[in-house]
């Protein structure tokens, strides 16, 4: 059980309480699951950080496939199931082969990748290792993805970060139905 109960209207200070309605008109008053049903305890803050996810995650035009592998990186980083579970199978739907998902998911060498997948696995890979990134891994990334897409990129890579501090902190169960083994963390 996560560590938070399930936010419901009658507890939310009145001033918060447009941002709750906002946030929760689309699931019948309540959040019961994943990242938001956190972030709902401060509506408000939920409200505005759903504005960058929303960007980041349906506006960016960066590729999805790449997207997702930086998410996937991130989930990794963090021991995070719960992303790890929402977005292996969209990196897989996406194009990530399964044989570089289950490289990255059980922390095995990885297998041959394109060159926009390399860079970014190495990006992530530095910045979570050593958290800064090396002028030559920075340079790749850049000429790679361009300025505004790596931007895009590294603002992916803050906004899971985040949602993994939320996921894991609270202790967010896994939902029940799920396709892809669990992230083994430890």
């Amino acid at each position: 059980m996560a560590r938070l109960p399930v936010v419901t209207r009658d507890m939310v200070p009145e001033e918060f309480g447009e941002a709750f309605d906002e946030l929760t008109k689309d699931t019948g008053g309540t959040i019961t699951g994943g990242p938001y049903s956190v972030a709902i305890n401060s509506p408000e803050m939920a409200r505005r950080r759903s504005n960058l996810t929303n960007y980041l995650r349906f506006e960016s035009t960066f590729s999805k496939r790449i997207q997702e592998l930086a998410i996937l990186a991130t989930a990794r980083a963090f021991d995070c199931p719960y992303i790890w579970n929402a977005h292996a199978p969209a990196a897989r739907r996406e194009g990530v082969s399964d044989a570089l998902v289950d490289a990255i998911r059980d922390r095995k060498p990885l297998p041959d990748m394109a060159a926009d997948e390399r860079a970014i696995v190495n990006y992530c890979n530095e910045f979570y290792n050593n958290h800064r990134i090396s002028a030559s891994t920075f340079q790749i990334a850049l000429e790679q993805f361009g300025a505004q897409h790596l931007v895009e990129i590294t603002a992916l890579m803050g906004n899971y970060a985040q949602t993994a501090f939320f996921l894991n902190a609270f202790e967010v169960e896994l939902p029940e139905e799920r396709t892809e083994p669990v992230l083994p963390v430890g």
